[in-house]
């Protein structure tokens, strides 16, 4: 009793000590260094050495409410240089996060204008603005791309001046504001720098979007296919063929006729029925992916996305004893294919 005693207030001393420490000044301010250190410094950098691959889902939801998760963003690095497709509402809070350099960030690509797939891209004008951009931000789109970033330039007009203004055109020049946007073609090649990478766009089925594209991915023998949003039309399916990793896009049917009975407004209801015919239907891109010879299936934007375990379990349900390897995405999800095997690491930023 009395060694517990003694151990119990050694405890209470140890606490009070710490309390107290914990209201001198000259301590609050060594611990706040320490941790302003670490949010402005990036303890494990975001590029690493191997030369691979990688794909980083920086946006798995669609615009169906989903906490902590930002909407249709995919991140692909070939190397040291770094493609991002899709900027959805949310994403560039996540590639901050993720401490993405975005002086590496080669160019934006979108495959279709809706906004859930565009709505972040003032944002990441302002954050490669900062970090040293050296041209206008570059954006590859569907037709009309142009009266995006045009439209964006001009609301966002009076915040580069005055931005300019206040930190001068050493840091933030004007003669790189604003986009320099580019129609996409289909299957022409997207014009890059970077040894080995080719980027093609492919045509896909969203009507009554005019103007949608899925893209094929290969850098030094590795492959990713992004889907974007469509129906199951046969176009990835045919541009999947034998590839290492297929980021699809998928409905689950079964959990959106629930939502439906249960819906609060005729308008939402509504909405719920519309979507349902320009999306592909989760047991169909188990269909893709094993018809295709995918080694893996990567699903985002994902309608709904499961909240919790029952949920995800219902979602993949039609997904059984059609094809097994695959994964549903999270914000952070990362995908690592090392250049020179058939090695294909899953894992999650931290």
């Amino acid at each position: 009793m009395k060694k517990l005693l003694i151990f119990l207030s050694l405890i209470i001393a140890i606490y009070l000590i710490g309390q107290l420490a914990l209201n001198s000044h000259t301590v609050q301010d060594r611990i706040l260094n320490i941790g302003l250190k670490n949010i402005l410094s990036n303890s494990e950098p975001f590029l690493d050495k191997e030369d691979s691959l990688k794909v980083v889902i920086c946006g798995s939801r669609s615009p169906l409410p989903s906490p902590g998760r930002a909407e249709s963003c995919v991140l692909v690095e070939a190397g040291d240089d770094i493609y991002i497709f899709d900027m959805g509402n949310g994403s560039v809070n996540n590639l901050q996060e993720f401490q993405v350099p975005w002086t590496n960030v080669k160019a934006v690509l979108i495959t279709h204008m809706h906004s859930d797939h565009m709505a972040d891209l003032p944002d990441a004008h302002l954050q490669s603005w900062i970090q040293g951009r050296n041209s206008p931000l570059m954006v590859y789109g569907p037709v009309g791309i142009n009266l995006v970033t045009k439209g964006f330039e001009l609301a966002y007009s009076a915040d580069y001046q005055y931005r300019n203004e206040h930190h001068g055109e050493e840091i933030l020049p004007m003669s790189v504001s604003g986009f320099n946007a580019v129609e996409i073609i289909d299957n022409e090649l997207i014009p890059n720098d970077t040894p080995g990478l080719e980027i093609l766009p492919f045509v896909v089925d969203h009507h009554p979007v005019n103007s949608s594209f899925g893209f094929k991915v290969s850098y030094k023998g590795r492959t990713v296919v992004i889907s974007g949003d469509t129906i199951h039309d046969g176009s990835v399916q045919k541009y999947s063929q034998d590839i290492d990793l297929l980021v699809h896009s998928a409905i689950s049917i079964d959990i959106v006729e629930r939502m439906r009975k249960v819906a609060p407004t005729p308008q939402f209801n509504k909405i719920l029925f519309d979507i349902q015919d320009y999306h592909t239907k989760i047991e169909e891109a188990g269909e893709i992916a094993r018809d295709a010879n995918v080694k893996h299936l990567l699903i985002y934007h994902s309608i709904p996305t499961p909240r919790n375990t029952i949920m995800e379990r219902v979602f993949f349900r039609p997904l059984e004893g059609i094809y097994e390897d695959y994964t549903l995405s999270d914000d952070g999800t990362r995908v690592v294919m090392p250049v020179g095997n058939n090695e294909i690491v899953i894992d999650k930023i931290n």
